[in-house]
């Protein structure tokens, strides 16, 4: 039997390896279908590199790959921006996103309220990352 994958066994943050692992955990994830949602985090360096992910919502499914969604911020797409510091807060350490919002550190593109729509699909995602109890 193989254990099935969890955050903690995951990669450096972030990189390609540990979006591949993001989206094998997120790939046991089954939602209902009336979410269809793509959040696209980019992280910027201190060189001016920027490194791309998303996760996309759709269909009862959610999948996460490397670099740009290919989307526009706008319908059914939100991009958050932060330095790679800010997102490794969030991401990993479980920091407020509202927080690093209101200090300016996190940037949002396109229609946060599509983020209120989506709370029943984002929190069970959140469950799938936490991983059994």
């Amino acid at each position: 039997m193989t254990p099935e994958p969890s955050v903690s066994d995951m990669p450096g943050f972030p990189s390609d390896e540990w979006v591949a692992r993001l989206d094998s955990v997120l790939s046991q994830c089954r939602l209902g279908d009336a979410t269809d949602l793509v959040l696209e985090y980019r992280l910027s360096d201190d060189d001016g590199s920027v490194y791309c992910w998303h996760v996309r919502i759709a269909s009862g499914r959610v999948s996460a790959a490397a670099g740009r969604s290919g989307d526009e911020p706008g319908e059914g797409m939100v991009a958050l921006a932060s330095d790679r510091e800010t997102a490794r807060e969030i991401a990993i350490e479980g920091k407020s996103a509202q927080r690093a919002f209101a200090e300016g550190r996190l940037h949002v593109s396109g229609d946060p309220r599509l983020l209120l729509a989506a709370r029943p699909a984002l929190e069970a995602v959140g469950t799938a990352l936490a991983g059994p109890a």
